[in-house]
């Protein structure tokens, strides 16, 4: 796993999970436990992580490929965990993930981000449209010229 990330034979790229994730995750299972951890273990935990990632996409990337597939799938996820020993947590990986489809099908994003979840909200084009204006008119002005458009009512 030398080259991960990188392209041509090249020195491989730093690859890291953003450790503001990483720190989010291991504050919520730290919290729950009522433990605190050194920055040297946050450190740590995230090189791991990051490591665990790579180490699952690779040997899903593996099976992809053997399957003359271009995009990894679930599927091909779920039989990396087994072939690296991992079965043991496919239920819980399954269950996340279902759980995952059904939030998306609950709060769905549009094809432009949360543009659907916008019109959700209930506000009306033309009140858009006058807010917009009224913040453009604010910007020319400066910022005291005018007081903030109110919020839209919550869904």
């Amino acid at each position: 796993m030398d080259d991960v990330g990188g392209s041509g034979g090249g020195p491989a790229e730093e690859v890291a999970l953003p450790k503001a994730t990483v720190n989010k995750f291991v504050n919520e299972i730290a919290g729950g436990l009522d433990m605190r951890l050194t920055s040297e273990t946050r450190e740590l935990l995230a090189e791991v992580c990051t490591e665990f990632v790579q180490m699952l996409s690779a040997e899903a990337n593996d099976l992809c490929e053997a399957d003359k597939k271009k995009t990894i799938t679930p599927g091909h996820i779920l039989r990396a965990m087994e072939k690296l020993g991992l079965e043991r947590y496919q239920k819980d990986v399954q269950d996340d993930f279902a759980r995952h489809k059904e939030d998306e099908k609950q709060h769905p994003k549009g094809k432009n981000g949360g543009w659907s979840s916008m019109k959700a909200s209930g506000v009306t084009d033309e009140e858009l449209q006058r807010q917009q204006q009224q913040l453009f008119e604010m910007a020319r002005s400066g910022p005291a010229a005018a007081p903030p458009p109110a919020p839209p009512p919550p869904p």
